[in-house]
């Protein structure tokens, strides 16, 4: 399945890259591009959380008048639930991560991409990524045969030709996680600089390069501001909800608590940009980065129609 994302997302890329010939931007523009692909899920998110808090008085309403009776509370709230409907999940206000849960099958889909660009990206036949891989075999074992031959001189012997055989039939890309990446950027099939930065290369597997830091540390950041500032309004919902959520026993249900995935997520995201290629840490970081954005515009509308709704503005 990941495959077939990653080949879908590997047309539109392409794309994208043939139209600015920059790899860095066209991740730039495709990000915003899968940003306007889920407004119609981000609206219903909004008028979900609108919706639960019209749904207050509603409730409190129930609770005065079943407030010793749990069963009939509960019964009462389902239908009022019905009525608006709404599931129980977002009557309880946990739709602020449905947005971030979707974004794993995207980030894997493009993980997939970003990782094999020549099957996905330029959508070469597997016979021609085949010989791109066997030539820059062939160079890397040239380049040890040549060491090798140095190195004998210096000893006073010469290679015999068992050895540079045997040299030559070694497997010198085994050593690489991602071939392709490899072969782009060797061969110049694919250019993935950006800012100085290949979006290609992997902290993780570079660790003296400390530039291949930049992007998982900003991925972390801003995951972790987006987060705090997109739970701040659900936190506030469900410490309104609190006091009319009962259970039969008369105490409070526990309400959804977010704060550790608020924590864990910006450091998941980060660990994730640091083991895969920064291009996807670059996804990342855009995406959330637009998140923040949204987020302002959706509070500065909302604000209006608030000003609207009690006379401020005519």
């Amino acid at each position: 399945m990941f495959n077939f994302i990653a080949s879908l997302f590997g047309y539109i890329m392409k794309f994208i890259y043939d139209l600015v010939q920059n790899y860095g931007l066209a991740i730039i523009l495709f990000t915003f591009l899968i940003k306007i692909i889920l407004i119609p899920l981000t609206i219903k998110q909004q008028k979900s959380l609108e919706k639960t808090q019209e749904l207050q008085p509603l409730m409190q309403e129930l609770q005065r008048k079943y407030g010793n009776d749990q069963q009939r509370f509960a019964l009462e709230y389902q239908k009022l639930l019905k009525e608006k409907n709404m599931s129980m999940a977002s009557g309880m206000g946990c739709t602020s991560c449905l947005l971030q849960l979707l974004q794993f099958p995207i980030i894997i889909g493009l993980f997939y991409m970003m990782a094999n660009p020549l099957t996905h990206i330029l959508k070469l036949p597997a016979e021609e990524i085949d010989k791109y891989e066997q030539n820059l075999n062939t160079y890397y074992a040239e380049q040890a045969i040549e060491e090798a031959q140095k190195q004998a001189e210096i000893s006073g012997e010469t290679l015999t030709s068992g050895e540079i055989a045997e040299i030559y039939s070694g497997d010198y890309l085994n050593g690489y996680r991602y071939t392709e990446l490899v072969v782009a950027d060797q061969e110049n099939l694919f250019n993935m600089d950006f800012l100085g930065i290949n979006l290609g290369d992997i902290a993780s597997q570079d660790r003296t390069n400390y530039v291949l830091y930049i992007i998982p540390a900003l991925c972390v950041i801003v995951t972790l501001i987006s987060l705090q500032l997109s739970s701040a309004e659900t936190k506030k919902m469900q410490e309104q909800m609190k006091s009319s959520q009962k259970d039969e026993n008369g105490e409070e249900i526990p309400m959804p608590n977010m704060a550790v995935m608020n924590i864990m997520m910006p450091f998941l995201t980060g660990y994730i940009a640091f083991i895969a290629p920064q291009g996807l840490g670059l996804y990342w970081t855009v995406n959330n980065l637009l998140q923040l954005i949204q987020m302002f515009v959706i509070r500065i509308i909302k604000k209006n129609k608030e000003k609207k709704s009690t006379g401020i503005i005519q």
